[in-house]
């Protein structure tokens, strides 16, 4: 699996070939199809959507053809890529068998990736089989702190990271995957070698197909002996009567050399050995990402 963003740089290495894409979603998949006016080498087809009116309004405001049908999109548009941009309450393996079957090249999810085990084995073997290519949109590590990131672990400011704080206000099918993926990022994407955790709240949710726990609490040991406290909740830690709305996503980086700490819609700095006073400026999600 990967990222998004990877899927953008895989396609500008080939820049003779023509990539066409087709929409799944018709209110924030309008959103996304815009990330690809920029893009010489790819263009929006076709739109699917089971709502009548967001159907006519979408393929009137992209202008391309809407389909109330999945398959039958497929079948008549013949897309290199599809891009599903759907509700947490849509299981993601409805989209990847057709478009396996079809011969696209590559399917753009939003999280959650997979709900259980066996939707997880699905995607993956749809992947060996026919070499699909299945992308999770996980937007945050391409932000203006990631990037920031990058750049302490190229000049070593920070050190080895070896404790992060997550925490989130919302469940495991919300921003659990957008923490953990940040988490991931910030660690390089090194194994997880054990995890302790406990879950309370699933009899909340009578939703089809998202049954999972409100609140989440778990400690991660990383292969390199990092340790990750994990919590999402309702009142989960950095979440409560945080100035400003909807923090959303809260981390805090500790290395061997000083501490960075982003709050989504809060505030982000670090301070590091040396520095007399430490740095902080203000976050606003909407405006880091304008999609």
């Amino acid at each position: 699996m990967a990222n998004f963003g990877n899927l953008h740089a895989s396609m500008r290495r080939h820049p003779m070939a023509m990539y066409r894409t087709a929409i799944v979603g018709g209110r924030r998949g309008v959103h996304h199809a815009r990330c690809y006016e920029g893009i010489e080498n790819m263009k929006v087809i076709a739109i699917c959507e089971i709502d009548e009116e967001r159907l006519k309004a979408a393929s009137a405001e992209l202008n391309v053809p809407g389909y109330a049908d999945y398959v039958e999109m497929l079948e008549q548009e013949k897309p290199d890529i599809v891009h599903a941009v759907t509700e947490p309450t849509v299981p993601r393996h409805i989209w990847v068998e057709p478009a396996a079957e079809a011969g696209v090249k590559a399917l753009v999810i939003e999280k959650p990736l997979a709900l259980r085990p066996s939707e997880a084995e699905m995607l993956a073997a749809a992947h060996e089989k026919t070499g699909l290519k299945i992308i999770v949109n996980h937007q945050r590590r391409y932000l203006p702190f990631a990037e920031k990131l990058l750049e302490f672990f190229a000049d070593d400011s920070l050190g080895e990271i070896h404790f992060i704080r997550a925490c989130t206000e919302g469940d495991i099918t919300d921003m659990d995957t957008h923490l953990m993926d940040v988490v991931l990022f910030a660690l390089k994407d090194i194994p997880i070698t054990h995890v302790w955790g406990a879950v309370e709240g699933a009899e909340i949710y009578d939703v089809p197909h998202r049954q999972c726990p409100e609140d989440l609490m778990a400690i991660y040991t990383f292969e390199n002996g990092a340790r990750v406290f994990f919590e999402s909740a309702r009142t989960a830690f950095g979440t409560v009567d945080f100035p400003g709305s909807n923090p959303r996503c809260n981390l805090d980086f500790w290395g061997t050399k000083g501490r960075m700490w982003w709050r989504e819609n809060g505030s982000w700095g670090y301070q590091f050995d040396g520095m007399e006073q430490h740095f902080v400026e203000p976050t606003n999600f909407g405006e880091a990402d304008k999609f």
